[in-house]
């Protein structure tokens, strides 16, 4: 992900039945026409704390493959 210049989580919801964040993760890179969308889901109660939700759904989406763009 070295080449990533932005993140954005687009979408954000948490399912309470499966207690789990389900979200799209954007990535914007120069020369990327539009960003790469990744949807992921991770496992945490909702009263998770920002800084470690975002950090949580980017690492995610890394192990998915965006870190080799």
């Amino acid at each position: 992900m070295h080449h990533a210049t932005a993140i954005h989580i687009a979408q954000l919801i948490y399912n309470a039945a499966l207690r789990r964040f389900e979200a799209v993760v954007e990535f914007f890179a120069p020369g990327m026409p539009v960003p790469l969308r990744v949807p992921v889901r991770v496992q945490a109660q909702p009263d998770m704390a920002h800084r470690r939700l975002v950090h949580a759904l980017t690492r995610e989406a890394q192990r998915q493959g965006i870190g080799r763009f």
